[in-house]
């Protein structure tokens, strides 16, 4: 297995143990949670209880500068921090402002950095995601919001589809098309949008792992001028490819947070089948699981060193074998692969992986809920359009 611990100084050790203690007394048990697939409400607010807990130590903004209301510390703490957090099992941060963080701090002004970063930091304003449209998932670029300039005012209609968690949100991230005469790829602006609007209509969406998507409806919906963040027109590349804009030295990269769910959950079903006998004999000496055990270990061990040479990247500036595009390899790999896991896992545990709950329930009925979530991996577009984007940005092969 792939061991490249980053604490090789006393300072860091000690970082590392301070997290540690931190969880053992925030969190004792390891706890799943997934805000994009559970509605229930007490489960919620033991979440954000958690995260404010977070908060408090200033640790969601822990690389940020000090006039950001971070605390300026190291890329390598950050890391450290993201570790322990995996090897806890510690739920993901509530929907997605930790993406329009770093989306501010290379491209907000100093005014919407000052108005909308500590709302983040501590945990206090959560944010939505208005990207995908029913006829634009993927192929993000055919979307058909709209937004036009009215004097010192943005004019959004349209609609958005697939916005995760987005009705306990105060804010959504919104892209819109401010150029209709432009390539598909251009025109496209990022506003940021309070949900109390006037015009902002939500209604529910469910999916199939118990979570609650939402539409969002915008119905001449009018924000102040100072709402678009970043270059009028040019979201494509600085929202939906992260580039340009100020350098995060210290904020990224951040472990990804769909990585956080399948490190602790093979850890699991690894221990069950090295706890577990079926038929005389450990589910780990059986031949047949001993190498579907050996497959995912693969797997999951790539994700790993897929993060690792992220990581490296980042620090280095180096752009990876793929250019711009390297980061897609490592999500289409995981798109491909959760799925696989899980289908692979209820194989190994059998007909009572099925079950959510009682005496007959394995792993706690996880992996039954795990299995309906894998399929919800669109994020950020399909493993096929991850695919495209390396042969044809990365490889500069012909569409």
């Amino acid at each position: 297995m792939v061991d490249m611990r980053a604490d090789d100084t006393p300072e860091l050790q000690a970082w590392r143990q301070e997290v540690r203690d931190f969880l053992a007394e925030a969190l004792p048990e390891p706890w799943t949670f997934w805000y994009d697939y559970d509605e229930d409400p007490e489960s919620w607010e033991r979440y954000l209880t958690f995260w404010r807990k977070v908060a408090e130590k200033r640790w969601v903004s822990l690389t940020w500068p000090k006039e950001y209301y971070g605390l300026g510390r190291s890329a390598i703490e950050k890391w450290i921090l993201d570790e322990e957090f995996v090897a806890h099992d510690v739920p993901t941060y509530p929907v997605i402002g930790r993406q329009v963080s770093e989306l501010l701090m290379r491209h907000g002004t100093h005014e919407q950095r000052l108005k909308h970063l500590k709302g983040i930091a501590d945990v206090s304003v959560l944010w939505g995601e208005g990207y995908s449209e029913p006829g634009a998932g993927s192929d993000l670029a055919g979307l058909t919001t709209k937004a036009h300039r009215d004097g010192n005012e943005w004019v959004i209609n349209g609609q958005k589809t697939l916005g995760t968690a987005a009705h306990v949100c105060q804010w959504m991230s919104v892209l819109a098309r401010t150029d209709p005469d432009g390539p598909r790829h251009a025109g496209l602006s990022c506003f940021l949008v309070p949900l109390d609007t006037p015009g902002v209509e939500m209604l529910p969406l469910n999916n199939m792992a118990d979570g609650r998507q939402n539409m969002t409806y915008f119905d001449d919906v009018r924000i102040p001028a100072e709402n678009l963040v970043g270059d009028e027109n040019q979201a494509w590349t600085q929202v939906w490819f992260g580039m340009g804009g100020d350098k995060l030295d210290n904020a990224l990269p951040g472990t990804d947070p769909h990585t956080l769910r399948i490190i602790p959950l093979f850890a699991r079903v690894l221990r069950y089948c090295q706890q577990t006998n079926r038929g005389g004999q450990r589910l780990a000496d059986d031949p047949l699981i001993r190498q579907q055990l050996g497959e995912l270990m693969v797997g999951v061990e790539t994700l790993k060193v897929q993060a690792f040479e992220n990581y490296s990247r980042a620090q280095t500036r180096k752009p990876g074998k793929f250019g711009a595009a390297s980061s897609h390899l490592s999500a289409a790999f995981h798109k491909e692969f959760w799925p696989h896991l899980a289908q692979v896992c209820m194989e190994i545990v059998g007909p009572m992986a099925q079950l959510k709950g009682g005496r007959w329930a394995q792993l706690n009925g996880e992996l039954e809920h795990y299995f309906r979530a894998s399929f919800g991996n669109h994020a950020g577009g399909t493993s096929q359009l991850k695919r495209m984007v390396l042969a044809t940005r990365g490889l500069g092969l012909p569409r």
